[in-house]
């Protein structure tokens, strides 16, 4: 048996609606599958798809009425509060599929187990369905699919272009929980969408540091205006365990921070990522330009097209990042398991949930206590 895919999804904007609307996230898939008897001619399946965004999708979001709450917000200079994040996400979203299964030497027990699946199909939705087995004019040995989802994603329209008959399910209904299984984003799995759906985003929570604005892990927004001191952002505090005996090798890798502080004029934003012993430095650049990144005083190389790497004393990765062709780069840290955005803009970290009541600074307490973010103990 032999089997190999393929796949092919560009990295679009996280960071900034407009950027993201005029992106283009259109994707491909290819397959392949050979199977069969030893020394005998094998059967193959040949998958091609494309998935794309269409005009109708676009113009439907841009209508959206948090689509305006987020152009509000962008007017003042703030562009990944949670309108904006939410918008931004859906702003690639694909609702167009077409997908082409071309087949040969399929054994009759494959096509007959294929022909169920299909007629539980039709039973399961018979009241959208319609075939066509008199004047279909299709190829053989090949299955044509075309899925077209509604504006809204709310329902979908599905061709089936089979050798003998052509089916079509019109205005079929999509459940709000199945959406995010079959609603394909270039940039997230269908788990992450889920997850996003489910658990509202709170299983990966973010905070933000905006233009004038703040918003932190427990939703609350404040105003914010930075200048030219260091502002902790987010800095871990791990709760005491009196019958700990940690060592001090420990304790620098619990010593994790982000900084933010206004760069040369307030409406950019200069951020300091403090990982133990290492400090990563990125400084907003012009245009599209991914940002500047300097490790403990020694620029790094930033890249569209791979990732770059940074590895501690002892071998282990301790971070990794990458720029999007908006210019914005984004870091992840394995160790601590967080993630921070930056654009030149704005600053967004995401964190699990194992953090809940263990930070302090502009993120808050992370504790679902809004009420409580700027106190202390």
């Amino acid at each position: 048996m032999y089997a190999a895919a393929e796949s092919s999804m560009p990295n679009v904007p996280h960071m900034n609606y407009m950027k993201a609307l005029n992106a283009d996230p259109t994707s491909y898939l290819n397959a392949a599958v050979a199977f069969g008897e030893k020394n005998a001619q094998p059967a193959t399946i040949q998958l091609k798809g494309k998935m794309q965004q269409s005009q109708s999708r676009r113009y439907y979001l841009d209508n959206y009425p948090l689509t305006q709450v987020c152009k509000h917000q962008m007017q003042q200079g703030n562009s990944v509060l949670y309108a904006c994040r939410n918008v931004t996400l859906q702003a690639n979203l694909l609702d167009q599929y077409r997908f082409s299964v071309n087949f040969e030497k399929i054994p009759a027990f494959w096509k007959n187990v294929t022909y169920k699946a299909y007629a539980a199909m039709r039973f399961a939705a018979y009241q959208y369905v319609s075939e066509d087995f008199i004047s279909p004019n299709n190829p053989p040995n090949q299955i044509e699919f075309n899925a077209n989802f509604a504006p809204d994603l709310r329902s979908v329209n599905l061709t089936m272009a089979a050798p003998l008959f052509t089916a079509q399910f019109k205005n079929l209904r999509l459940n709000r929980n199945i959406r995010p299984w079959v609603v394909m984003h270039p940039d997230y799995t269908p788990l992450q969408l889920a997850d996003k759906h489910f658990f509202k985003g709170q299983a990966f929570p973010s905070c933000v540091v905006d233009n004038s604005l703040a918003q932190t892990f427990d939703n609350k927004t404040y105003p914010i205006n930075l200048g030219k001191c260091w502002y902790t952002m987010f800095h871990y505090t791990p709760k005491e365990d009196p019958t700990s005996s940690e060592s001090s090798s420990e304790d620098d890798q619990d010593n994790f921070s982000v900084l933010v502080r206004d760069a040369s004029s307030p409406v950019e934003k200069e951020v300091i990522i403090v990982l133990g012993e290492y400090n990563i430095n990125m400084q907003p650049t012009s245009g599209d330009s991914p940002a500047k990144v300097v490790v403990n005083g020694q620029q790094a190389s930033v890249s569209k097209s791979q990732l770059s790497q940074l590895y501690d004393q002892s071998g282990d990765l301790l971070a990794e990042w990458h720029a999007k062709p908006n210019g914005e780069v984004h870091l992840y840290a394995p160790q601590h398991d967080i993630m921070v955005q930056y654009d030149g803009t704005a600053v967004k970290v995401k964190a699990q949930n194992s953090y809940r009541s263990e930070t302090r600074g502009l993120c808050g307490t992370f504790n679902t206590q809004p009420v409580d973010d700027f106190t202390t103990p």
